[in-house]
């Protein structure tokens, strides 16, 4: 053999696996020969379960819409492989279902999984990629045992890139210990990108997600543009979102709202920070609102003592009986760690004794900062945001961007708009969903008051009188920046230029135009 030969030869064998991938398309009931190569002769569900066990790193599966039982067997992909599925975008949805006894509800004898994946690569290795794209999960029942059970609709494990995107979650059930009946990410690296996860419910950890890693290098979860809405913890420790390990969950963007459990978070917990598993929470342009608990002395966002936590130009608040973030512990942990970084809405925090929370002076904190004072008696609406009724001054996209620039949030996220792609400008309100000043429903009024002991009063063109605010009162114009700081009790804006004035007086800021 000649040189040339052998170097071919070599070049063959080190080929990566990605040269011998395919394109199939599948459909409910299959067609043709069903050996998936076109739509005429597309897979069935029994041909994809078979091609999925011998996955090449690579292939794409095409999927036409309508609802495909996979009651029978759980979908699993080729360990040590990518693939890529594609549910159809135009007209019927694609459904992949486990409901076996066909109810429409999740019960004993449906399946507990759908689908499984384990790449088998670290944090930001793309050579085995996994991307899932327009595909609803629904219809599982889950009885999971112990913790390391990939019982889900969708199982991820040790997989370093992943993206699910416009994927939908609901009517899932995980009726044992371990939660997370719709996604379960173990050791992985997963993007959820304009997903909603809705209607799922739980046991314990997690009514809808579970997060879990056994590695500080592994396990990094982002939600950007979600929307996670009435998913039930019927125990505790999560209405929505469970970490017990891992190294970061962030929330970018997205709207939590209507979750529940009887304690320990009626949206999120998250166990503190160690040397082994870091569980860094950021949360960014986000609203978690109006989530529950039926538990004295809760919060939407639980942690133990030692948590890291960053938020920024984010709104999170409830009624009064429920506090937006509580710490367990009768003392801060030696690793406790709260970033502020500007522009936030957020109601009661429950804190270890002798702990000092640092905020940024352009937040609104406190128990007065309930979801009626923000949102009135708006709920989501049908595009799955919750509309601010008052206004409060949120941050820009660029003034995002800089506030988060060492937190060490992944690359690829659009921090510069909100939920639905609105561009974030100044004199915007913050959370998920960004309105400016002509789209809230208070409009310009004369007296304003925060329902507690706090009032802003006109008692002339451009002046005003505040009253039962602590400290100085700081007026800020629409690009956020302070024009006049007062320690009286008037305020005087009549020379002022014409236009909308935020005033700061306490932990409530007031809009006023003149």
């Amino acid at each position: 053999m000649n040189l040339k030969s052998l170097l071919l030869l070599q070049a063959v064998a080190m080929a990566p696996a990605m040269s011998f991938a395919a394109n199939y398309y599948v459909t409910p009931e299959g067609a043709g020969a069903r050996n998936g190569s076109s739509w005429d002769d597309a897979f069935g569900v029994a041909e994809f379960r078979t091609q999925a066990e011998n996955n090449a790193n690579g292939d794409v599966y095409y999927f036409d819409g309508g609802l495909y039982n996979l009651s029978e067997k759980t979908v699993v992909f080729k360990t040590a492989t990518g693939a890529t599925l594609i549910g159809n975008a135009d007209g019927e949805r694609t459904v992949f279902s486990g409901d076996k006894n066909g109810n429409n509800n999740p019960d004993n004898g449906d399946a507990n999984r759908l689908i499984r994946f384990q790449a088998n690569t670290v944090n930001g290795n793309s050579a085995n990629a996994i991307v899932i794209e327009n595909i609803d999960f629904t219809g599982v029942y889950t009885q999971a045992s112990n913790s390391s059970d990939n019982m889900a609709a969708l199982a991820v494990d040790n997989s370093g890139d992943v993206l699910v995107k416009g994927c939908r979650f609901y009517s899932n059930w995980a009726q044992g210990e371990y939660g997370g009946p719709a996604a379960f990410v173990s050791r992985s690296t997963i993007k959820f990108l304009n997903c909603i996860f809705y209607d799922n419910t739980a046991n314990y950890r997690g009514g809808a997600i579970r997060i879990f890693c056994d590695n500080v290098n592994k396990g990094f979860v982002t939600l950007e543009n979600c929307v996670i809405k009435n998913n039930k913890n019927y125990h505790n420790l999560g209405g929505a979102i469970f970490m017990s390990h891992g190294n970061s969950l962030n929330i970018v963007n997205s709207t939590i709202t209507g979750n529940s459990a009887v304690s320990d978070g009626g949206a999120i917990y998250f166990n503190g920070y160690d040397s082994a598993h870091h569980r860094e929470v950021r949360i960014v342009n986000s609203t978690i609102a109006n989530n529950t608990t039926t538990s004295e002395d809760d919060a939407q966002i639980v942690s133990t003592n030692n948590a890291h936590l960053n938020i920024v130009n984010s709104i999170i608040t409830s009624d009064a009986a429920v506090a937006a973030i509580k710490f367990k512990g009768d003392a801060p942990g030696a690793d406790f760690a709260f970033v502020s970084g500007g522009y936030n809405y957020v109601g009661s925090v429950i804190e270890p004794a002798d702990n000092e929370m640092e905020w940024a002076e352009s937040d609104t904190h406190g128990e007065e900062c309930t979801y009626g004072s923000i949102f009135g008696e708006n709920v989501i609406n049908n595009n799955n945001v919750i509309a601010p009724a008052t206004f409060v001054l949120g941050a820009d996209g660029e003034q995002v961007t800089e506030a988060v620039a060492s937190w060490g949030l992944p690359a690829g996220l659009d921090l510069t708009v909100d939920q639905l792609g609105n561009e974030r400008l100044a004199g915007m309100t913050p959370g998920a969903y960004a309105v400016d000043k002509n789209n809230v429903t208070t409009g310009s009024i004369d007296v304003i008051t925060d329902g507690q002991d706090t009032a802003l009063v006109k008692i002339a063109d451009g002046v005003y009188a505040v009253t039962g605010a602590e400290g100085a009162v700081t007026v800020y114009n629409l690009s956020g920046i302070s024009v006049l700081t007062a320690t009286t009790d008037c305020i005087d804006l009549s020379t002022s230029a014409s236009g909308l004035y935020f005033v700061k007086a306490g932990n409530k800021v007031f809009k006023v135009i003149r």
